[in-house]
């Protein structure tokens, strides 16, 4: 089961720049909901909870919202402060019918892992509804079809769905640098 974490109770928007007590409560929880879910890189994500959204907060906050299925724009809004404190129960039950940006982000996750076949369109057809009931399976879940905040819970820890976040992550945040020998680092932060 997915605790609750207590957020304060006015969640104002939150962005790069923001200096204020909820920016070190917001770090304080997203920490905790990252070391919680981040199961694609080598060590979960941490940013220092200092109170100021700095490019390190920005690139934790984008993390989880991909990581979580939410909007990747790095600004702690409604969303991401309902994900924050409520985890995956503050996410939207899918189901045959449903139709959004959300099932096409659930039809990628399941495609990468070798779940789902079928086009991704953002509609919520048989053929999705198949793709979770396979994982839901895999998963030792009820198999139904729908996704409620269990089967949530397992889609953000999809390993598939978590690496292509953090490349995601990686490629949007960092410049590529490749070296003499073939190798690659990266340096220096986009917004």
């Amino acid at each position: 089961m997915v605790r609750v974490i207590p957020c304060f109770l006015h969640r104002p928007t939150l962005e790069l720049g923001a200096s204020r007590e909820e920016v070190k409560q917001m770090q304080k929880v997203l920490n905790q909901r990252l070391s919680e879910f981040d199961t694609a890189s080598s060590f979960p994500q941490n940013v220092a909870e200092t109170g100021y959204f700095n490019q390190n907060t920005l690139i934790a906050v984008k993390y989880l919202q991909c990581l979580t299925f939410l909007p990747v724009d790095g600004i702690v809004g409604p969303k991401t402060w309902a994900f924050l404190s409520e985890g995956p129960g503050s996410l939207p039950r899918l189901r045959v019918g449903t139709a959004s940006s959300v099932v096409k982000a659930v039809q990628e996750a399941l495609r990468y892992a070798g779940y789902y076949s079928g086009a991704v369109d953002g509609v919520f057809q048989q053929k999705t509804a198949a793709a979770v009931k396979d994982f839901q399976v895999s998963c030792q879940m009820t198999a139904d079809g729908v996704i409620n905040p269990q089967t949530w819970k397992g889609l953000i820890k999809l390993d598939a769905h978590g690496k292509y976040c953090y490349i995601n992550l990686i490629d949007r945040c960092y410049e590529k640098y490749e070296h003499w020998d073939g190798s690659f680092s990266y340096v220096n932060w986009h917004n």
